[in-house]
C-alpha cells in the first residue's frame, strides 16, 4: 500500500471539509478501502456505514459522495438492478447514459426498460460503491 499517497489524501479531506464529523467518515472510509481495495469491489451504504464512526445520517451519505467526486476520485457510484431472467441482481450496462437519465428524472429497470415508480426503482436498482481505478492504481504503486 501506498501509504504517502493515502497520507496525503487524508490531509487534502480534512483540510478542505469544515464539518469535522464529515471529515472523520471520509477518513474511516478512505483507511478502509485502501486496503486491500481490490478486495472490496462491491461496497453497499451498510457496508460502509459500519466502518463509519456514528454521524448524523445525512452527513453520513454527503461523505460518501464527497468521496466520489472527480478532484477526490475515491469511490466510484456503480449501480445493480433486478435481471428478469434470472431473477438476480446484476451490474447494468451503460452506467453514464443510466446516471443521466435518473438526473433527468426517468426511472426504469436497465433491462427491460419498463418506466418504474419511485417506490418501484428503489426495490430493482441498488446503489454499491468500489474503489475508483485511479484510487486503486495510487494505492499500488
Amino acid at each position: 500500500m501506498n501509504t504517502i499517497f493515502v497520507n496525503e489524501l487524508k490531509s487534502k479531506v480534512y483540510s478542505n471539509l469544515s464539518d469535522r464529523d464529515m471529515a472523520k467518515v471520509c477518513l474511516a472510509i478512505i483507511e478502509h478501502v485502501s486496503i486491500g481495495p481490490s478486495k472490496k469491489s462491491h461496497l453497499t451504504f451498510i457496508d460502509l456505514y459500519s466502518i463509519s464512526p456514528t454521524v448524523n445520517e445525512a452527513v453520513f451519505y454527503e461523505a460518501v459522495f464527497y468521496l466520489t467526486r472527480k478532484n477526490i476520485d475515491v469511490l466510484e457510484q456503480q449501480f445493480e438492478a433486478i435481471e428478469p431472467r434470472t431473477c438476480s441482481f446484476q451490474s447494468i450496462p451503460n452506467r453514464d447514459s443510466f446516471i443521466e437519465d435518473m438526473r433527468d428524472g426517468e426511472l426504469y429497470n436497465p433491462f427491460i426498460g419498463n418506466p418504474l415508480s419511485e417506490e418501484e426503482f428503489g426495490k430493482q436498482v441498488l446503489t454499491y460503491f468500489s474503489p475508483s481505478k485511479c484510487f486503486v492504481e495510487k494505492i499500488n504503486e
